[in-house]
Order: structure tokens, then C-alpha cells, then sequence
């Protein structure tokens, strides 16, 4: 039996969660679409198929989640870490909307690209090589030693209302041929470093950085612990 049914599918269903637009209601099913993603009402069933509650389904298009790291000339793991700001996120330390964007320590993350193939249609391109491509964009990683993906490879921010999984990608880079970041991006990136794993517990443990960069990022949080699952070696 299904876990969610769409609207129509629950006949006489009054749901909870209502879409406004210009301060009217919009009755019925309803779907917001965008190149990166869409939400959607979706009615959570009991187990018998009744009706339990509404929580719009939010979707997004195929994306990575990336650690990104290498060994510097003594040998020692340093992992990369971006700082963004997330216009959306409140201020936990601050009352209201009128505050700065948050900052984030993070992994590099992204969407896979549209490419032209040989026959001239476009497509997606293929996860490694997005996850590559963000390396080298987010993390300024020209030199690609190894690219490796977990035994179940795939991430869900929030299982509670996310509906799509993102891939997890684990990309080695050469520590010694990193490139300055552009600062021309459309996605504003303040900096990019890489830090022992010391520095990175010390970061997540205080919650943030020397920056101010906050490291309360669920999806990086457990991508970095999704890693250091498989790699306890390097957890030191």
C-alpha cells in the first residue's frame, strides 16, 4: 500500500497545509515546479489507507553531496570545507527576519548539469563527473587521485518531508595543485580550505569556526560522518 496518496486520490480530505497566493486560497491539489525542484500536497495514509495527516512533498532535481579531501606533503587528511551563506536559514541567535544570511561550514554540494551527448539531446551528466566538477568549483580541486562511492550511496536530508535522495560521492584530490576559487560564481562562496579532522571535530563540536561559519548543516554533518564510518582510520 502506498505511503502517501496525492489529494484527489483522498475524497472529502480537508487538508491542513492550504497554498495562498496573493493572499488567496487555492483550493484542491496544488504543485510549485522549478528547474531544481518542485513541492506538492501529499496526504500520509494510516496503515488500513485512511487518511492521517498532509505534509507537502518536497522533491528536488539529481544532485551530489561531496567530501572532498586529500593528504598534504607530510601525509596528513585535510578535507575540504566551503563556507556559504543560506539566505533561508533564521538566526537561532537572533529574533526576526532582519538579520544577515547564515553562514555555513559545509561540504561542497550541487546539481548535475545539463550536457549535449553525441547525439545532440541533452542530459545529465553522470554523478562522478558532477561530483568532480563541484570539487573543482567549490573546493578549487584540479587533480582528481580517486573517486569513490559508499556501499549504499545516496542521502536524504529530511526523510520527514524530502521525498528525493541526493548521491553520495567521496572524492581524493592532490593537495598540492588546489586552485584559487573564481569569485565570479553565481553561487556566492566566501572561502574555501581544507582542515584536519582535528580542526573539523573542533568546528562541529563548538557549532562554529573562527569565521563565524555555523556547523549545524545536517546534510554535511552526516556526510562527513557517513565517511568517517568507512574510513575510521582517518578519524584521528
Amino acid at each position: 500500500m502506498a505511503a502517501t496518496k496525492k489529494l484527489s486520490g483522498v475524497p472529502g480530505y480537508r487538508p491542513g497545509w492550504r497554498l495562498t497566493v496573493d493572499g488567496m486560497s487555492v483550493e484542491g491539489e496544488w504543485k510549485i515546479i522549478s528547474p531544481f525542484g518542485s513541492v506538492e500536497t501529499a496526504v500520509v495514509l494510516h496503515a488500513d489507507g485512511s487518511p492521517n495527516f498532509d505534509r507537502p512533498a518536497y522533491r528536488e532535481a539529481p544532485h551530489v553531496n561531496c567530501v572532498v579531501w586529500g593528504r598534504d606533503k607530510d601525509g596528513v587528511a585535510k578535507f575540504a570545507v566551503i563556507r556559504q551563506p543560506r539566505p533561508h536559514a533564521d538566526d537561532p541567535e537572533q529574533s526576526g527576519n532582519d538579520h544577515q544570511s547564515v553562514v555555513f561550514g559545509q561540504t561542497p554540494m550541487g546539481f548535475l548539469e545539463k550536457i549535449i551527448g553525441k547525439d545532440l539531446i541533452p542530459r545529465l551528466e553522470d554523478v562522478e563527473h558532477a561530483a568532480e566538477r563541484e570539487a573543482l568549483e567549490e573546493a578549487g580541486a584540479r587533480v582528481v587521485l580517486n573517486v569513490e562511492r559508499p556501499p549504499y550511496p545516496w542521502h536524504n536530508p529530511n526523510p520527514t518531508f524530502v521525498a528525493t535522495w541526493a548521491d553520495i560521492v567521496f572524492i581524493e584530490v592532490d593537495l598540492a595543485k588546489i586552485a584559487e576559487l573564481k569569485p565570479d560564481r553565481s553561487e556566492p562562496i566566501f572561502s574555501a580550505e581544507y582542515v584536519t579532522v582535528g580542526e573539523l571535530r573542533h568546528r562541529i563540536a563548538a557549532g562554529k569556526d573562527e569565521a563565524g561559519a555555523v556547523y549545524r548543516g545536517c546534510t554535511s554533518n552526516s556526510v562527513w560522518l557517513i565517511f568517517f564510518a568507512l574510513h575510521p582510520e582517518l578519524w584521528q
